[in-house]
């Protein structure tokens, strides 16, 4: 697979370069080299938090999509990934390694997100909304560099999640990294 990005620079002249790759950068930032009876293999920082996560016979199950680019306004921000029971994302801005996990099972959807390092948070906050809860849902889970919370299901839709860490100030808090890429249960 061959990745193309065009790239602008911010000079007089406005320069663009096109940066080509065999693969995305993150694909080579691991080992995560497990073979599975998935017809599709997860690989990169995606693939080894899955295989973290249990691989095929974990809550995830079996990718069902490969991985893809994520864009924002145009802007290039991470890569997701859908799965048999949920879906996964590369959200580098808030971590070089962060991947954000969802997962629907047993009554229940997770959200789960590992590493924030080198960055450590005071705490997370992290919104949901679903179709019986359009307004949404935030609550405030314990600090660190990663996490993992769950919803009671309440609706047979999807789950989505959001999750941002805050540093605790005098007068108020500083969330500088912003909100992670959505991830649906």
């Amino acid at each position: 697979m061959t990745l193309c990005r065009v790239l602008s620079v911010s000079t007089p002249l406005a320069l663009a370069a096109t940066l080509c790759a065999g693969v995305p950068a993150h694909a080579g930032t691991t080992t995560a080299s497990v073979t599975s009876a998935c017809r599709i293999q997860p690989y990169g920082l995606i693939g080894a938090r899955w295989i973290e996560l249990g691989g095929e016979n974990s809550a995830l199950g079996c990718p069902r999509t490969s991985e893809v680019d994520v864009y924002l306004n145009g802007v290039w921000v991470g890569r997701r990934q859908n799965f048999l029971r949920g879906q996964m994302v590369w959200s580098p801005r808030q971590g070089p390694k962060l991947v954000v996990s969802a997962w629907s099972i047993g009554g229940y959807a997770y959200v789960d997100w590992r590493t924030t390092a080198p960055r450590s948070y005071d705490r997370f906050l992290v919104r949901w909304t679903s179709a019986a809860d359009r307004a949404g849902t935030q609550r405030d889970i314990g600090g660190g560099t990663s996490g993992r919370m769950r919803v009671r299901v309440m609706t047979t839709s999807g789950y989505r999640f959001i999750v941002e860490g805050c540093d605790n100030g005098t007068f108020s808090s500083s969330c500088k990294q912003g909100w992670t890429l959505s991830v649906t249960a």
